[in-house]
């Protein structure tokens, strides 16, 4: 009976439950930080997604993403779009965010491989990565509703940049991250 009660004891993790409840809320908070530029808008969403996987390792930064995804399709506007429920499902930025969970794992298996802090151009690969599969996937699932030319055009070159700008600011935040740990 010892045994029992010293297993459910770690596997209840509050330090676990609050990154993970942090995690959500700065998915929630990045996917404000929007700009409407075409059927997909430009937010902070896949900045939030690398940086969770980086931050929480594989496991617990799929975890968030699921939770905060969960929270969308359960109805709640925590997504950039006005869509929620089973409509963010249908609608132009699905792809975008079906694709969310496999990138805060390509982030978080980086990171827990040592591809994060202080390992600077490793960590931006890393945080590159995952922001490109999301615009490439997101692209891909565009795609099949508004033909492959114009998806490229509308759906991935114009967050090229954007996954760039956002991968140098994940590595910043992590290296920062490290920098504090150590002190």
């Amino acid at each position: 009976m010892k045994v029992f009660a010293q297993n459910r004891t770690a596997a209840f993790d509050k330090r676990a439950v609050i990154k993970c409840a942090a995690a959500v809320a700065l998915l929630v908070a990045a996917s404000k930080v929007s700009f409407a530029i075409g059927p997909v808008p430009l937010t902070m969403q896949t900045f939030a997604v690398a940086v969770v996987g980086a931050w929480l390792g594989t496991r617990q930064g799929v975890a968030a993403v699921i939770a905060y995804l969960a929270l969308g399709f359960a109805g709640l506007p925590v997504f950039a779009t006005p869509l929620c429920g089973p409509a963010a499902l249908m609608g132009p930025t699905a792809g975008y965010l079906v694709s969310f969970p496999i990138a805060a794992a390509i982030s978080g298996l980086l990171a827990e491989r040592g591809w994060t802090g202080k390992r600077v151009f490793a960590s931006f690969i890393s945080q590159y990565a995952a922001n490109i599969f999301i615009v490439a996937f997101g692209a891909l699932w565009l795609s099949a509703s508004i033909g492959v030319e114009k998806a490229v055009l509308v759906g991935f070159v114009p967050f090229v940049i954007g996954a760039l700008l956002k991968a140098i600011l994940g590595t910043a935040v992590l290296y920062a991250k490290e920098l504090s740990s150590r002190q």
